[in-house]
């Protein structure tokens, strides 16, 4: 009697084990798994097909690959998710150029005046009597779980920019555009388009000031530096 691996495989069962082959190599070519992840299960996949030719598995294998490549999908992206997830500075600065969708703060006095409104330790100014900068709007949101809020501001010119401030620590990754120091801090300003862009890290937390308008970037960096002591 002929051995149970010599016995061709139906065209069933080769589809079967070519799509459980496909599933492996998608999981590891497409999921933003670790770099050495993705290596080693290329790697093990690799000498799997070289120890036992594809045409010659075991029926066992066939039964399970379809499973088996489901597992590697989900334990890499298990091993992703386990992780905490954050905001991108590009998902603040699409937030800073969207409307409003409520009232803006009330002043809230102080010296330097503030507006009722903060984020975790850095509270909103109010420019309206020192820059001309009234706020107009607020957002609040939240992106890959962390809060982030913007306020909105317009000056007499009818310029508006929205000064957003994500809570929790610093996003990771350098802001685009060029560094401008001002009183020991920095500032990174670029530009996208239409759009003057203003980051920078206060008291361990991303700010941003963003804006359409034509107002020059000087003039955003001291509002940005204005609280930022």
């Amino acid at each position: 009697m002929p051995d149970e691996n010599d016995i061709p495989l139906t065209d069933e069962e080769l589809a079967r084990a070519r799509e459980g082959e496909a599933l492996i190599a998608a999981a590891v070519a497409e999921v933003e798994a670790p770099q050495s992840l993705r290596e080693a299960i290329e790697r093990d996949r690799q000498r799997a097909a070289a120890r036992v030719p594809f045409w010659r598995r075991h029926r066992s294998i066939l039964a399970t690959s379809g499973a088996a490549a489901a597992l590697v999908v989900v334990a890499i992206v298990l091993l992703i998710g386990g992780g905490a997830t954050e905001p991108s500075l590009n998902d603040v600065y699409a937030s800073a150029k969207l409307a409003p969708t409520e009232a803006a703060p009330d002043p809230a006095g102080g010296e330097p005046s503030v507006l009722a409104a903060k984020v975790d330790n850095i509270v909103f100014p109010d420019w309206q009597e020192k820059f001309g900068w009234k706020p107009v709007g607020r957002r609040d949101e939240t992106v890959a779980d962390r809060p982030l809020t913007t306020v909105f501001y317009r000056n007499p010119d009818g310029a508006r920019l929205g000064y957003s401030i994500v809570s929790g620590d610093a996003l990771d990754g350098t802001p685009p555009g060029q560094q401008v120091k001002r009183n020991g801090n920095i500032y990174h300003v670029a530009r996208e388009g239409e759009r003057t862009i203003v980051t920078w890290t206060q008291d361990g937390q991303t700010c941003v000031i963003a804006t359409s308008s034509p107002v020059p970037p000087a003039n955003l960096v001291d509002l940005a530096d204005s609280r930022n002591v």
